[in-house]
């Protein structure tokens, strides 16, 4: 054997290297089989919804406005006690308070069984998808200049006549009334501002059977432009 090859030999032996090695190593090799993953059916599996709680509802400003009006009626009206009447302007405030927080908890929820409107007219409403005939939805306008001048004049003409009332007629009521309402109202508003964002886009749920008591076939609400697309699309994939 050649000097070169005894010299490598040895160098092979002190690092180790045994020539069975090489077969052993490929004995010990056992074929290792991935279980073929399916997905997971849609009864068994995580059920995909949708849901966002950044929405007002106009048939909840509405129906607030009525029962609010209804009650500065009757406060106007009936009570000629200033006692009496400072309670009842002390239990409209709370109650229009109460009221106004519950409009907050307002929420939109869709998931396989339908639509879900949560505080919908102050109670929670279940849409399914076989009575939903479309679903559209449109950029909300914001308040015009005009209208924006108009209210103006309007929240003018209020103050005119509560002063009115209070000098020539000696009428004491519409004041203290309207005077008890504003730190309320900037608090709203405060809290509306830092509660939504972003209410740019209205969207219509056209149901197929109205209600003898719905004036129209449509439930509103309104949110913000991406919330209105996903929520639309969702609705429209279970039609």
């Amino acid at each position: 054997m050649p000097a070169k090859a005894v010299v490598f030999e040895q160098i092979k032996k002190l690092m180790g290297w045994c020539p069975a090695c090489k077969k052993m190593a490929q004995q010990t090799k056992q074929p290792c089989d991935f279980a073929n993953v399916t997905p997971i059916s849609g009864k068994t599996g995580n059920i995909p919804e949708f849901r966002t709680s950044n929405v007002i509802f106009p048939a909840n400003s509405n129906l607030v406005f009525v029962l609010f009006y209804i009650g500065i009626s009757l406060l106007l009206r009936y009570p000629k006690d200033i006692t009496l009447f400072l309670a009842g302007v002390f239990l409209l405030n709370t109650c229009y308070y109460v009221l106004f927080l519950k409009t907050f908890e307002a929420a939109v929820l869709a998931d396989r069984f339908g639509v879900h409107l949560q505080v919908f007219r102050l109670k929670n409403l279940k849409i399914p998808y076989e009575e939903i005939k479309s679903v559209a939805s449109y950029k909300h306008e914001k308040r015009s200049k005009e209208m924006s001048i108009l209210l103006g004049i309007g929240g003018v003409a209020i103050c005119g006549f509560v002063v009115y009332m209070v000098v020539v007629e000696g009428e004491w009521k519409p004041l203290l009334l309207l005077g008890s309402l504003f730190p309320f109202l900037l608090l709203m508003e405060r809290k509306q501002k830092t509660r939504l964002l972003d209410l740019n886009t209205q969207l219509y749920i056209k149901i197929r059977h109205k209600k003898w008591y719905e004036w129209t076939p449509y439930y509103s609400l309104i949110t913000d432009e991406a919330s209105a697309e996903e929520l639309k699309s969702f609705i429209e994939r279970h039609l």
